[in-house]
């Protein structure tokens, strides 16, 4: 491989790093600043190719009932009508997520953004001295 190739790979690596993190920190962030921890029953039990889909039912403290569909799952954790934890966003209760699913703080997500942010400038930069020079 020349070295042209190679910098536009660490750019698209970069990009995809920063683009996966960015992702993750703007849903993960605002459940574990102000996440609320509450029970949801399970009301429905989906299959698809890759195995079970669980539609669970939670009511926020200031709403109406919301669903939420989690898996697939080989081996569903409830039956319908048992009950899963969840977090959900008080201030956008759509947000929600399994506690399990959520990383436990946001400094790995800061150090992946910095790093795949500062890979992407380096080759972006890269690319730009080599299409002038």
């Amino acid at each position: 491989m020349t070295v042209n190739v190679l910098v536009i790979l660490m750019a698209l690596i970069g990009l995809l790093g920063l683009g996966i993190s960015l992702g993750v920190y703007a849903h993960a962030g605002p459940l574990l600043k102000r996440g609320v921890r509450t029970s949801a029953r399970c009301v429905a039990i989906g299959q698809v190719a890759a195995g079970s889909m669980l539609l669970l039912e939670y009511t926020p403290q200031d709403g109406p009932a919301r669903q939420y569909t989690v898996g697939p799952y080989v081996f569903p954790p409830v039956q319908v009508g048992g009950r899963l934890d969840v977090i959900y966003d008080p201030k956008r209760p759509q947000e929600v997520s399994l506690p399990e699913r959520l990383p436990k703080g946001t400094r790995g997500l800061v150090v992946v953004m910095a790093v795949s942010g500062a890979v992407l400038v380096a080759s972006v930069t890269w690319i730009v001295i080599v299409v002038r020079g």
